[in-house]
C-alpha cells in the first residue's frame, strides 16, 4: 500500500472510489467537486491523503479541511489507521474536528485525539436518505400559503440571529467574535451557492433550511431551525419538502441528512426519510495543534 497526497490528476480515481460510499462521503465528494484537491489557504479547500492498492486504485482516503476539520472514508480499519499516521507526521495545521461515519471518525478520534476533553459536541447523529421521487406527496402542503425564499431575499439581521442561535444551540458554539465571523461567511456562502431556504407563513419568517453538500445527483440537508417560538407546527418539515421537491425537478435523485434530534426525525420520516446508519460529528472547543 502506498499512501500519498493527491493532486487533482487524482481525482477521477478518488470519486470513482468515493462514489461507491456515496451517503457517507457527501462532504468529500461536494468540497472536492467545488474546490480541486491541490490545497489553498480558502474555504472547502483542504489537504487529501489517499492509499493505493498495488493496482494503482484508491482504497482510502483522509481529508484535512481549511477550516480544521478532518473528513475520511476508509472501511478498512488498517488502511484508515495507517492515513491517520500519516496524517498526524504530515499536519502543519490545527485540527478543529472530525466528521464521518461513526465507526470511522471514532477509530479518528481515538487514535490522533486521545488526551482531548473539551468538545463543543462530540455525538453520533442517525443517518437518513430518501429517494426522492418517493417524497410524500402531502410533505409540503401542510400550508397552502407558504413560501419559500431564497435567503438573498430575506434580512439579513434575521438570518445572522437566527444562524448565531443554531450554532450555539445545535453545535456547541461559543458567542464570542469568532461565531460572528463564522456566521457572516456560512450566510455569504449560502447566498452565493443558492442553498439556502427560509419559509414565510402569511408573510412572516418561520424556518430556515438549507443544503450543506451538493452535487448533481445527490443533496445533504443542513442546516435545519426554527426558532422557538415557531416550533411544534411542522414548519421546517415543509421547508425541507418544498427544497426537495425544487431539487427533484431539477434532477436531483436523492437526498440525506444526520439528525439525532426526536422531533426533527419524526418529521424526516414524515417526508419519508429512513435511517440507513450513523455519523459522528465531533467540533472541538479550540483547535489542537498536532506538532505541540
Amino acid at each position: 500500500m502506498i499512501i500519498k497526497l493527491l493532486q487533482n490528476s487524482d481525482a477521477e480515481k478518488l470519486e470513482q472510489f468515493l462514489s461507491y460510499h456515496a451517503e457517507t462521503s457527501m462532504f468529500l465528494r461536494s468540497n472536492m467537486k467545488r474546490s480541486g484537491l491541490e490545497y489553498k489557504n480558502e474555504d472547502y479547500h483542504g489537504e487529501y491523503l489517499g492509499a493505493f492498492d498495488e493496482t494503482g486504485n484508491i482504497t482510502g482516503v483522509l481529508a484535512h479541511y481549511q477550516n480544521g476539520n478532518i473528513m475520511m472514508q476508509a472501511e478498512d480499519k488498517a488502511i484508515l489507521s495507517k492515513l491517520v499516521a500519516a496524517f498526524r507526521n504530515m499536519a502543519t495545521r490545527p485540527v478543529a474536528g472530525v466528521l464521518g461515519a461513526d465507526d470511522q471518525a471514532k477509530l479518528v478520534i481515538d487514535e490522533l485525539l486521545t488526551h482531548v476533553e473539551q468538545y463543543a459536541t462530540n455525538r453520533a447523529e442517525g443517518l437518513y436518505n430518501l429517494d426522492l421521487n418517493h417524497i410524500s406527496s402531502a410533505a409540503g402542503s401542510r400550508y397552502s400559503g407558504a413560501q419559500m425564499l431564497e435567503m438573498a431575499k430575506v434580512d439579513e439581521a434575521l438570518l445572522t440571529r437566527w444562524m448565531r442561535a443554531y450554532e450555539i444551540e445545535a453545535l456547541g458554539s461559543e458567542g464570542n467574535k469568532a461565531l460572528d465571523q463564522h456566521v457572516k461567511n456560512h450566510i455569504d456562502q449560502k447566498i452565493k451557492s443558492k442553498s439556502g431556504w427560509v419559509l414565510l407563513v402569511e408573510g412572516n419568517p418561520v424556518a430556515l433550511s438549507g443544503f450543506n453538500a451538493q452535487l448533481p445527483d445527490m443533496v445533504q440537508i443542513g442546516p435545519v431551525w426554527t426558532p422557538p417560538e415557531h416550533r411544534n407546527r411542522g414548519y421546517a418539515r415543509t421547508l425541507v419538502a418544498l427544497t426537495l421537491q425544487k431539487a427533484r425537478d431539477q434532477g436531483v435523485k436523492k437526498a440525506i441528512l444526520f439528525s439525532d434530534n426526536p422531533a426533527a426525525i419524526k418529521a424526516y420520516e414524515a417526508i419519508g426519510f429512513k435511517k440507513i446508519g450513523s455519523y459522528r460529528l465531533a467540533l472541538l472547543k479550540k483547535p489542537l495543534s498536532l506538532s505541540t
